[in-house]
């Protein structure tokens, strides 16, 4: 890991960290948690964690894909070298990937009897991991946005987010929103899904609501989006 100091960013300009990475440190923890209480003779319990974990870690390939291709490339052209270690967070991330996808395998075709220690040694993994991501998400929330921030201006920053949502599939899209949303405070899902309501034709953005957020969201938090979008631009 790179990250070696805290650095306060001004929180009034754009950030285009914030959505994805509470949505993934929400979902990563919650997997923790299953990973930890899981009845290891539950079969089908088993099953629908390690389907979830295998796309929680196929969301994470391409949360990687997209910062190299989209936010590093911008700042390698106006700072060479400047997203070295960020790169080799990246590679160092993807053989974790390939780990836990492996201990995944294996767990699958367990016989219950040795799930359990399939499951701790999961758990023990998967928290390496975490922390490391833990880490390496502050390091792109301070440096990295610092430098983003010192680089280019709102509109530039929000014109690079808007090519890595447009480079994303409307399926992967729905699975991203269906992490996000739940971790994003009232004000940043109005700020998300009204820019979506004023972009999208309405039984499209209707279909959104349907499939990715209102799913996600306890019936209180609902109804207040709901009336929240009523009104949103």
């Amino acid at each position: 890991m790179t990250f070696h100091s805290t650095i306060y960013v001004n929180e009034e300009r754009y950030n285009l960290y914030t959505t994805i990475h509470k949505g993934l440190r929400r979902a990563q923890m919650r997997l923790l948690e299953r990973i930890g209480s899981i009845d290891a003779y539950n079969d089908d319990g088993l099953a629908a964690l390690i389907a979830d974990m295998r796309l929680l870690v196929t969301l994470g390939r391409k949360h990687l894909i997209h910062e190299n291709e989209h936010i590093h490339g911008v700042i390698e052209e106006r700072h060479l070298g400047a997203t070295d270690g960020l790169v080799e967070d990246h590679e160092h991330h993807e053989r974790d990937f390939d780990e836990i996808e492996q201990m995944l395998n294996t767990l699958e075709v367990a016989m219950a009897p040795r799930r359990s220690a399939l499951l701790r040694a999961l758990y023990l993994r998967y928290s390496q991991f975490i922390a490391e991501d833990f880490t390496h998400m502050v390091e792109e929330e301070t440096e990295t946005l610092s430098l983003l921030h010192q680089t280019f201006d709102d509109e530039t920053l929000a014109a690079i987010e808007q090519r890595i949502v447009s480079s994303v599939d409307p399926e992967m899209m729905l699975h991203f929103l269906r992490i996000m949303i739940p971790a994003m405070n009232p004000s940043e899902r109005v700020g998300m899904l009204g820019g979506m309501k004023a972009a999208m034709p309405a039984p499209i953005f209707a279909a959104v609501l349907d499939a990715g957020v209102k799913p996600v969201l306890e019936p209180s938090d609902w109804r207040w989006l709901e009336d929240a979008l009523s009104i949103a631009a």
